[in-house]
């Protein structure tokens, strides 16, 4: 005859080991995807570094049923026929006519750094000259300032770049004149650095000293970009000058210049300089 107590501790023990068994293997499957997904984010990493074009995660594993996409580097490249000033100006063409904003144009030694946004997008031209009669672009629109870019908004913009330049009908780039005015009782001595181009490839300036007398207002400079830069002093005892955090080299001395940011161009642009 069975002992009642013995039977129920035998099934007792008997469910315990199957529960113990279920736990571990569920433990082992969780171990499992989180394994998958590391090793999903390291693929991801790894393609990131050596210029994959997306990465795809299973919303499965993110808790959700779809899966996520994510661009890393789809960056619009082409080589457009056209010197660097052509390329340039059909690149301020582009961005006009499809209502991006353009912030700064900065030149470096072998290329040309042009960055405009939208609302929803920070957009980057790299202009590259690889001739005298070519010139590379590239376009990098990112979303998210890291990684998620837009590739649509790239390619449009070097879509419209083509056409200006094959069009040949560019608009004469807006030139504005800097002019400076003293509205101090004293003559004051004014340096500028600005970005040139007038008549040259574009490229950033310092010049000086321009001196101004009381009341008296001067054109300085000619430059086709909204921000400049200006430092100035009067040379009294107790001297009086007008600077920034912006230090640059001038005349073997590092000056304080403040940028200054006329926000649209136009023809004429006017720094004045008040004592009071």
């Amino acid at each position: 005859m069975l002992n009642p107590c013995r039977t129920e501790r035998f099934i007792s023990v008997f469910i315990e080991g199957k529960v113990k068994k279920q736990m571990r293997r569920a433990e082992s499957d969780l171990g499992m995807k989180q394994l998958m997904a590391a090793g999903i984010g390291l693929m991801g990493c790894i393609g990131l570094l050596m210029g994959c074009t997306e990465v795809v995660v299973p919303g499965a594993m993110a808790g959700g049923g779809e899966y996520y996409r994510y661009t890393t580097s789809n960056i619009a490249k082409e080589t457009l026929m056209g010197d660097v000033r052509d390329v340039m100006t059909a690149a301020r063409s582009a961005l006009k006519k499809m209502d991006i904003r353009l912030h700064s144009v900065t030149p470096y030694t072998d290329e040309t750094v042009m960055f405009a946004s939208t609302p929803e997008l920070d957009i980057t031209i790299n202009i590259v000259p690889i001739s005298a009669s070519t010139t590379q672009v590239i376009v990098d629109a990112r979303e998210d300032h890291i990684i998620k870019k837009d590739k649509a908004t790239a390619d449009e913009i070097l879509s419209q770049m083509r056409i200006a330049l094959a069009r040949n009908d560019l608009p004469p780039e807006a030139i504005s004149k800097v002019f400076v005015k003293n509205n101090c009782r004293h003559p004051i001595y004014v340096a500028i650095r600005f970005l040139a181009g007038k008549d040259e490839p574009e490229h950033w300036q310092t010049r000086g000293w321009f001196t101004l007398t009381s009341g008296q207002k001067k054109h300085i400079a000619d430059t086709p970009n909204r921000y400049i830069y200006f430092y100035a002093e009067t040379r009294l005892q107790d001297k009086i000058y007008w600077g920034g955090e912006n230090f640059h080299w001038f005349e073997g001395k590092r000056f304080g210049f403040f940028k200054a940011d006329f926000n649209s161009a136009s023809e004429d642009l006017t720094q004045s300089f008040s004592c009071d």
